[in-house]
């Protein structure tokens, strides 16, 4: 499937994950399973790293659920803060099921064939304009309709990339702080944070570098 539908396709199911209609969030989910099983993935795979999701929607869930004046529970509120945590995890699997098919050299074609589609209208219907400064936006769309990678297309592309390698380092560095006996909890995420921090910096750093080198920072 073509990169620019797989993305219209997660924007359109995210938007119905938080639809807080149980069988649809069932049946969103039956969907899921199905897809992942097609792409030869363990469904189960697509939850690594969704930790801090669940520890979110649980606050959310609690917060809707307790009140400091009476009635002090409210059972309707514990419901709806379940399905918004369920939506939640959906909308997470189906970015992470997207990202597990999909390479970033995909999602930037298919970014940037978008961000040109848009921009030849617009130059065209500026092509006669007088004014200075339509005559200067029509000039920038003119250059973005016909850019290889418009900038705008590339740093989406990018950004989104940086989203399964952030777990991808999260995970290696919780293996190694596992494997030396180190402490979970609070403990285990006041160490890793810094280190994962850092090494998110380095790997932009190494990104802006290698696209500089090829003029893609230009």
């Amino acid at each position: 499937m073509n990169a620019g539908v797989k993305l219209l396709c997660l924007f359109m199911f995210s938007l119905a994950a938080f639809l807080s209609n149980p069988a649809c969030s069932a049946a969103l989910s039956a969907f899921l399973a199905a897809a992942a099983l097609t792409a030869s993935l363990n469904p189960a795979s697509l939850l690594r790293g969704s930790r801090p999701i669940i520890i979110l929607g649980v606050f959310v869930a609690l917060g809707r659920t307790f009140a400091i004046s009476p009635p002090f529970f409210s059972v309707d509120g514990l419901l709806s803060g379940l399905l918004f945590l369920w939506g939640m995890l959906l909308s997470f699997c189906g970015g992470a099921l997207l990202f597990a098919v999909t390479t970033t050299a995909e999602l930037r074609e298919a970014v940037s064939t978008a961000e040109r589609a848009l921009f030849k209208p617009l130059a065209a219907l500026l092509r006669n304009a007088k004014n200075p400064r339509l005559e200067k936006l029509r000039r920038a769309a003119t250059r973005r309709a016909a850019a290889l990678y418009p900038r705008t297309a590339l740093a989406l592309s990018l950004m989104m990339g940086f989203i399964p390698r952030f777990f991808a380092e999260w995970e290696a560095l919780q293996s190694a702080y596992r494997a030396r006996a180190g402490g979970r909890g609070i403990a285990e995420i006041k160490s890793l944070v810094p280190l994962a921090v850092g090494r998110m910096i380095d790997r932009a750093a190494e990104t802006a570098a290698a696209l500089l080198a090829r003029s893609g920072g230009c």
